[in-house]
């Protein structure tokens, strides 16, 4: 392998937000590094996109283009949130390039193109390498135009060392040591890592990547600040009426209020990534931050982020200072604003810098702000007018750490689980290691060893579902998974939501029984099944159902994500209902993981939840 150049270190990153507020991580602490490729093979990519050739020699990963196909990408099998990415590319002066990060690709979004932020590799006089383009998606978020060093950093036709640091919503790059891009942006935040061959109409051109590392430094998540159901963890300021009800936050007000109203949280905030949606009828309204209370009719002095009926959303105003500190043009706001629809909105304020977004659009930025630090968040009722508007999935952006996770599975015995009786079964599950039966692919044996959660029943049907002592609601769930020979399965989210588990290897329909499916409800896009025998890996991401105070259900149950080895099967999928043959039979706040162990043998390892 080449020696990795010495790059630009970072005396302190930003792992932890507490509150809001960034702590550094010692060096003692500091994550390992981890190679992202072997030096001999391309094990744990997987190519998408156009047919480049992807090669590995003397430890160089090379891709070499091939005429009208479309941009090639060699994206990792896994997906990486917050990390730092070293390693050394050089490419063909006539071939445009880059590396994805965060990245994804899904069946809703134009044909499985692979799309997200793209670090560019550019050997053109144009010079943007190390520049953020958003693939197949907004275009570019932060260009080298106006960044001479940064420009002047990358060296053509040679080996060049690039470094990217992504953390929370921000995604910092250096070319041979030179800092390139400083990007804050939250829409994507997990995702593959990929090498790009652009699409070209000269065959053979190369480029290439060598001493590719990264240290995986876990991931942020967005987490409620509006349960959904009421409005413990703010408080109100007279002016206006507010009530949470049908999952969001419904808030009006009279012209003959001359009184701001406001919602405000209990907590107060220093640095911070926070989103909402929202709907604003009539009237004028903002989401208040760094914000402190006030007694006059205004209720607040602090920073505003415009929201509107009609103009200026997406703009910065500071009430009890500057006023207007960045006001958008009605032309503008035509860009990102959907009148009397909901519109989705994200703040960043870290230190003196502030970044507005609205729709995936920034509307606003701040840089060396001499403004205030921290506060309140507040929504706002303008006095003195009709107001009508609505809050939902009002969110802040938190770590998530390997450290965070639970095992539910000990890894040593099921003593923590319970079998669920039928018809005078007997439970097969055990603990060992899986294997095939070497006398019926269709069955499995535990041999002797420990990690496995093993089922493995003397014939089809003959087995019971399994499920955990712990019960959880918001989650996020990795594991491993074997089924032998048309073998059926299922992983219940809470008990009640099934992700169909089955022997699918060489299917080319799939159907809503299929593995990946959400059970009876929504078939898999792709046939991302391998082989009987072989160890599949599932991540979910899922959102619990939320009930009023009464009981009545406020919000449907959500799969923001269900991955399977690599790819995207469904993303945002919501759950009017349970799936059947769940624990219950009906929907709660709460319940256990449960795997299905009466349709066939199934072996589960490295079993994840984040509790959320």
């Amino acid at each position: 392998m080449h020696a990795l150049s010495k790059l630009t270190s970072l005396a302190a990153i930003t792992l932890v937000l507490a509150l809001g507020c960034a702590a550094p991580v010692a060096a003692g602490e500091e994550a390992a590094w981890q190679a992202l490729c072997d030096g001999k093979t391309l094990n744990g990519w997987i190519q998408r996109g156009g047919k480049a050739l992807y090669t590995v020699e003397d430890g160089v990963i090379v891709g070499t283009s091939v005429a009208k196909t479309p941009n090639s990408f060699l994206c990792t099998e896994r997906s990486y949130g917050d990390f730092i990415l070293e390693l050394e590319l050089k490419v063909d002066p006539s071939l445009n390039s880059g590396i994805q990060i965060r990245s994804e690709s899904r069946h809703d979004y134009q044909n499985w193109r692979v799309h997200g932020y793209q670090v560019e590799i550019d050997p053109s006089a144009r010079a943007w390498s190390g520049g953020i383009y958003d693939e197949a998606r907004r275009g570019w978020l932060a260009d080298l135009s106006k960044n001479e060093a940064g420009r002047k950093a990358f060296k053509v036709d040679d080996w060049n060392a690039y470094r990217v640091v992504a953390i929370g919503d921000s995604i910092k790059t250096w070319v041979n040591g030179v800092p390139a891009a400083d990007l804050v942006d939250s829409k994507t935040l997990v995702g593959f890592i990929a090498l790009q061959v652009h699409s070209t109409d000269k065959p053979g051109t190369k480029v290439m990547w060598r001493n590719i590392r990264i240290q995986d430094l876990g991931r942020h998540r967005w987490q409620r600040l509006f349960d959904g159901a009421s409005l413990a963890g703010w408080h109100t300021l007279p002016g206006g009426a507010w009530e949470a009800k049908d999952g969001a936050i419904f808030a009006t007000s009279p012209a003959s209020e001359g009184r701001h109203g406001l919602l405000v949280t209990d907590r107060r905030f220093g640095d911070f990534t926070a989103r909402l949606s929202f709907r604003c009828a009539k009237g004028n309204s903002g989401f208040y931050f760094r914000a402190d209370e006030v007694k006059d009719a205004v209720g607040v002095n602090g920073f505003q982020a415009e929201i509107d009926a009609t103009n200026d959303v997406g703009g910065l105003y500071e009430t009890g200072g500057r006023a207007w500190v960045s006001q958008p043009a009605p032309d503008q706001v035509k860009k990102w604003f959907k009148p009397q629809e909901w519109n989705e909105m994200t703040v960043s304020a870290h230190g003196r810098r502030i970044a507005v977004h609205v729709n995936g659009h920034r509307t606003a930025e701040l840089v060396d702000d001499p403004g205030r630090i921290e506060g309140h968040l507040a929504l706002q009722l303008h006095g003195g007018m009709d107001m009508d508007v609505a809050f939902k999935d009002i969110e802040i952006l938190v770590p998530e750490k390997d450290s965070a996770a639970v095992s539910p599975f000990n890894g040593k015995d099921i003593a923590n689980w319970t079998a669920r009786p039928e018809g005078g079964k007997k439970s097969a599950w055990s603990v060992g290691v899986a294997k095939v039966s070497p006398d019926n692919p269709a069955l499995l044996v535990a041999a002797p060893g420990a990690g496995e959660l093993v089922n493995a029943p003397p014939a089809f049907g003959a087995g019971l579902d399994l499920y955990s002592g712990e019960k959880y609601g918001d989650m996020r769930l990795e594991l491993e998974l074997m089924v032998p020979q048309g073998s059926n399965s299922g992983i219940y989210v809470m008990g009640e939501y099934e992700v169909q588990v089955l022997d699918s290897f060489g299917r080319e329909k799939m159907s809503p029984a299929d593995i990946g499916a959400i059970y009876g409800a929504a078939p898999p896009p792709i046939n991302a099944s391998r082989a009987p025998g072989e160890w599949q890996r599932f991540v979910i991401e899922f959102r619990a159902p939320i009930f009023d105070a009464a009981g009545k259900k406020v919000r449907n149950a959500e799969f923001l994500l269900v991955e399977l080895n690599g790819h995207a099967l469904h993303c945002n999928l919501s759950m009017p209902g349970a799936t059947p043959g769940g624990v219950a039979g009906k929907e709660a706040p709460a319940g256990p993981l449960m795997f299905q162990g009466n349709h066939g043998p199934v072996a589960y390892r490295a079993i994840k939840v984040w509790p959320r």
